[in-house]
């Protein structure tokens, strides 16, 4: 299986280079597969469609979108080949992307060391033992939105039904209940309320000042320290950060490493926080990851086989880091270089 199908959208986009919006070179992507002796075509997802009851016995590379839509449109898409054709990502690394319940369950799974937490349908599931404060995160989401440290389940209940969530069927709801009340069906408006907003749970870590972005792409591990805003306990999305690291590094890299042992994949994007001096997985990617903690790094980090990690001066490309730890995963999976 040398032939490789690299997926875009029609219009050639492939997530992500700096900003989600922006594209990665899809034809140096493809050269650099080439040289490295695949017969690679790019094709797009209305060339999928049409043809997946004869797509077989591909390597097929493609990523997800952070547009939730979007996102199960390609998961409806590559359901359909994941079972006959080598999918990089896996279809599991492609759910758990932006979909921190799916983390979670991957999590029980492989035993990943995520900060214990639980996926939620409906606030009507909450354990009455549920312990406070701990942390709400919508199931869907990047860069923190939505996420908030919770105190009791009445401050749940109104992030879950928040305003800014108020919709044409709320409006319509209303209206029904009170103008005209004939039309209205309470089984049937109960019914459709269950779960209309998944979520997780998760165990607050008083006291944290940073956490770390740990982006993998083969053996070479890529980080960046990430500080806690001022009145605030996320990292994610503060916009402060630097490269100056203590010696809590090669605990975070370590952290890294074993996430990568339990769960295989090409690229990893790993956030990492110490407490009380232990490792926490705080949530992961493995797909349209956001690259600036590689390319904008003057360095990278190796793992000797005596398990010392070596810090490299050097600065790297994307595209070419992507096609290495592409080559290595599937060079890891030999049926597949035959």
């Amino acid at each position: 299986m040398r032939e490789v199908l690299i997926v875009t959208t029609p219009d050639g986009f492939f997530a992500q280079k700096e900003m989600p919006w922006s594209s990665m070179d899809v034809s140096k992507v493809s050269a650099g597969l080439g040289a490295k002796g695949f017969h690679v075509t790019t094709v797009d997802f209305d060339y999928i469609k049409n043809n997946i009851s004869a797509i077989k016995d591909k390597i097929i590379i493609y990523t997800s979108s952070q547009r939730t839509e979007h996102k199960r449109y390609i998961e409806d898409v590559m359901y359909f080949l994941k079972d006959s054709n080598f999918l990089i990502p896996s279809y599991e690394a492609l759910k758990a992307h932006d979909n921190k319940g799916f983390q979670l369950l991957l999590n029980a799974k492989y035993i990943l060391n995520v900060i214990p937490g639980t996926y939620i349908a409906d606030v009507s599931e909450i354990n009455q033992e549920q312990n406070y404060p701990c942390v709400f995160k919508p199931a869907n989401g990047a860069s923190s939105t939505g996420v908030a440290i919770v105190n009791n389940i009445n401050e749940i209940r109104q992030k879950v039904n928040g305003w800014l969530d108020f919709s044409l069927r709320d409006l319509k709801k209303i209206i029904k209940k009170h103008i005209i009340p004939f039309r209205y069906n309470s089984e049937w408006e109960n019914y459709l309320d269950f779960g209309k907003k998944r979520f997780i749970l998760q165990k607050f870590m008083p006291g944290l000042t940073c956490d770390y972005k740990v982006l993998i792409f083969g053996d070479k591990f890529y980080a960046l320290k990430r500080f806690v805003a001022k009145n605030d306990f996320r990292a994610s999305g503060s916009g402060l950060h630097s490269r100056d690291f203590d010696g809590e590094l090669e605990m975070v890299l370590e952290q890294a490493y074993q996430f990568s042992r339990r769960f295989r994949s090409h690229i990893y994007s790993l956030d990492i926080c110490v407490a009380d001096g232990e490792t926490w997985i705080i949530e992961f990617q493995f797909t349209h990851v956001g690259p600036v903690t590689l390319s904008e790094s003057p360095f990278y980090f190796v793992r000797a086989q005596n398990g010392v990690w070596n810090k490299v001066m050097k600065v790297s490309d994307l595209e070419d880091e992507f096609v290495l730890s592409i080559t290595g995963y599937i060079h890891e999976n030999t049926a597949l270089c035959s």
